[in-house]
């Protein structure tokens, strides 16, 4: 009887200590079955440096040159004093001022006429195949193709871009083959200079006749003289290094020509010319401090062509474009010319 009482004590101790131990210890969770995940680490978003307006036109001008932002640059400063004289002797030749346009003058009154039908125009334009052929190339480009089909004709392209558009497509076409005669390393320079020129008249002429109320082919044109003065510059300075084999072919030289002759050749081409004054102060004034009227538009032309063909080339990104162009034009005309030459092209709309 004593071990049987003792027994019952033993068992009564032992699950009060078993309901004790289950009650204060923690059972460990069952091993999960999957596998632990490492934490994501998120990167913070990097910050996009920002471009300043007034130094687009020159880091255009240096990818143009097949040069990167931070190569060293070394000027020849005798090339480009020789360059400059080259370009303002009294005897300029005929190989840096080109000879203006035969149809220019009768184009320009054509379409300045409210009365001249688009088959009288057609025809002007006509009579010179080379012109012809040209017009129709930019009348499809992706600046002026409104359409996805191809504009096959003359006067079907002088009826649907009408008489503004029709008046810078025929003075672009006028210079074009003034412009991409270029050849050899000055070639793909060329190439890059056409497109730029065209951003730039567009670009100018739209911002002319729309903040300025200044005449918009008048400052198209003086865009396109731009242009046409940067490649007088570049054939002047190949033929100055071709005067000596010890000067080689810099692009710090071919950069400080450029910049230091492409405004003042423009000049005396717009005087050449006889074109109409307004023209050629715009033209004077376009490297002023604060320009007015058309030489602002031939300004704002520039910061936009440089920043069109900077993002083409993937050097900078629209968020940098339009925030350097905001800096220095209300945001909404930045965005309203960005769109204006950054449009897609038909194809890429399908």
């Amino acid at each position: 009887m004593v071990i049987f009482s003792a027994i019952l004590a033993a068992v009564i101790v032992g699950g009060i200590a078993w309901f004790w131990l289950r009650s204060h210890v923690q059972t460990p969770a069952p091993a999960s079955r999957t596998r632990d995940v490492a934490p994501v680490e998120i990167d913070p978003p990097v910050a996009v440096a920002p471009v300043a307006v007034g130094d687009l036109p020159r880091r255009f001008l240096l990818h143009a040159l097949a040069v990167d932002d931070d190569t060293p640059l070394r000027v020849q400063r005798a090339v480009v004093e020789d360059v400059a004289a080259t370009l303002t002797r009294a005897d300029l030749s005929s190989r840096y001022t080109p000879r203006r346009p035969n149809l220019l003058p009768q184009l320009i009154h054509s379409v300045n006429d409210s009365a001249a039908s688009s088959r009288s125009i057609a025809r002007i334009i006509g009579s010179d195949p080379v012109l012809a052929a040209t017009l129709l190339r930019i009348a499809n480009s992706p600046l002026y193709r409104l359409q996805r089909q191809d504009v096959q004709s003359i006067e079907r392209a002088v009826t649907l871009i009408g008489n503004d558009g029709i008046r810078q497509i025929i003075s672009a076409a006028l210079v074009q083959p003034v412009m991409q005669a270029a050849s050899g390393e000055d070639a793909v320079f060329a190439r890059q200079l056409w497109d730029y020129t065209l951003v730039l008249s567009l670009a100018a002429a739209d911002h002319a006749r729309s903040m300025e109320q200044e005449d918009g082919f008048a400052a198209q044109l003086a865009g396109l003289l731009l242009g046409l003065s940067g490649a007088m510059v570049m054939q002047a300075t190949t033929d100055v290094l071709a005067r000596s084999p010890l000067r080689t072919r810099e692009p710090g030289t071919l950069l400080e020509a450029l910049e230091r002759c492409t405004v003042p050749t423009a000049v005396r081409i717009a005087g050449h010319w006889q074109l109409a004054a307004p023209i050629v102060q715009a033209l004077r004034d376009v490297d002023a401090d604060a320009p007015a009227g058309l030489a602002h538009s031939l300004q704002v032309g520039r910061w936009v062509a440089s920043a069109a063909m900077l993002h083409a080339g993937r050097h900078i990104s629209e968020e940098q474009a339009l925030a350097a162009l905001s800096s220095e034009v209300p945001a909404h005309v930045a965005v309203w010319l960005w769109k204006r030459v950054n449009r897609p092209t038909p194809a890429d709309s399908r």
